[in-house]
């Protein structure tokens, strides 16, 4: 099914009051989030602490939220953390480039 890119309702750093209850903070991780509906977009997140897991509780907590995740794109390092996550591949339609994009979801439990 071919989806275009919804328009996110907010951007937000580590520690944003509306995410930080989930583990979204500026001790933990770099890059940002953005949230559509009930839609959670990871993009270039850096975790500052490898090995720690906190992406792997920060994902289960959003989750678990009632929030479905999708990273677009994912590098081959977050591939192995959303497989073993249980995400699915599901390429999505990208109008903005014009192509078609691999996105890794994970729906709600």
């Amino acid at each position: 099914m071919n989806q275009s890119l919804p328009k996110p309702d907010f951007v937000c750093e580590p520690g944003d009051p509306r995410v930080r209850k989930f583990g979204w903070t500026k001790i933990k991780f770099r890059g940002y989030l953005s949230i559509m509906d009930q839609t959670i977009w990871i993009s270039a997140v850096h975790s500052l602490n490898p090995g720690k897991k906190n992406l792997s509780k920060l994902i289960r907590n959003l989750n678990r939220a009632g929030y479905q995740i999708k990273v677009p794109g994912p590098f081959p390092r977050m591939i192995e953390i959303c497989k073993h996550l249980g995400f699915t591949n599901r390429p999505e339609e990208f109008p903005e480039m014009g192509e078609m994009i691999d996105v890794y979801v994970l729906d709600v439990k």
